[in-house]
């Protein structure tokens, strides 16, 4: 009995003790949850359009050591991207927030799985006064040319009208097959093409045969024997100019201008 009455007051102990220790935790799991956010915008470096069905993202990383993966935090997402500026939030939870860790905000702009345009820089965050982020993308080798419905220039800026008496000069290369499709004047085409760093060249041109008015013919063979003569390519502003070999500009396009972005969400 004398035992029994000894451990009787130890049980009450035990049991507080037991609290204690689950509600300290408890206690500073609110400040752990907190939400925070960044925000920002992010631009073309190189004046280039995007395609319509491209997407837009930036993460907050934290970052390791050289030959470790980086830490995603929080990320936020436009889909379609849309036209520059990209204006992004990410939402992210402070507790996730170390001190003494290196954190960065990193943008990309993709379309399925290819790589489109991305920063090439560390933009370090949580170091100092809060400011919104301002980002620059570069454009990575000659992806976003591919994939575009190209417009010969002037024509993409222009209405058009269902009783013209030609058709939209339109060029699309394929950016998984070297093949390309688009328009003349009158009729369809199809063809090869070949790319590499700022060479181009087109190859096995095949075209429909209708037959449309004769200075709309005449128009459309000059567009196929410049398309034959191509040999180089470059960017200027937002247009894409063909070169022959010494240089000259044959042909220039353009795409339509896309409506204004929304704001990024955050996750997804």
């Amino acid at each position: 009995m004398v035992v029994t009455r000894g451990c009787l007051p130890s049980v009450p102990l035990l049991l507080v003790s037991l609290l204690a220790s689950l509600l300290v935790p408890l206690i500073g799991a609110p400040a752990a949850g907190l939400a925070g956010s960044l925000e920002g915008t992010a631009t073309l470096k190189v004046a280039m359009p995007v395609p319509e069905t491209a997407l837009f993202e930036a993460q907050l990383q934290e970052l390791g050591a050289a030959d470790a993966p980086a830490r995603l935090l929080g990320k936020a997402r436009l889909k379609p991207a849309g036209v520059p500026p990209f204006r992004f939030r990410i939402p992210y939870v402070e507790g996730m927030v170390r001190p003494g860790h290196r954190y960065s905000v990193r943008a990309v702009i993709s379309e399925v799985d290819r790589l489109l345009f991305t920063t090439d820089t560390v933009q370090p965050v949580f170091q100092g006064a809060a400011a919104p982020l301002r980002l620059e993308l570069v454009p990575v080798g000659d992806a976003p040319l591919r994939g575009l419905t190209w417009l010969l220039a002037p024509a993409a800026s222009q209405p058009v009208l269902p009783e013209a008496a030609r058709q939209e000069v339109q060029l699309r290369l394929d950016p998984v097959s070297p093949t390309f499709s688009g328009s003349a004047d009158c009729n369809r085409l199809q063809g090869s093409y070949r790319l590499e760093g700022d060479r181009l060249s087109f190859s096995a041109i095949d075209h429909t045969m209708l037959q449309c008015e004769p200075g709309v013919l005449a128009d459309e063979r000059r567009f196929l024997a410049d398309l034959e003569r191509v040999r180089r390519w470059r960017f200027v502003a937002h247009q894409f100019e063909l070169l022959d070999d010494s240089g000259g500009v044959l042909l220039k396009f353009e795409t339509r201008p896309l409506p204004s972005a929304p704001a990024a969400s955050g996750g997804g």
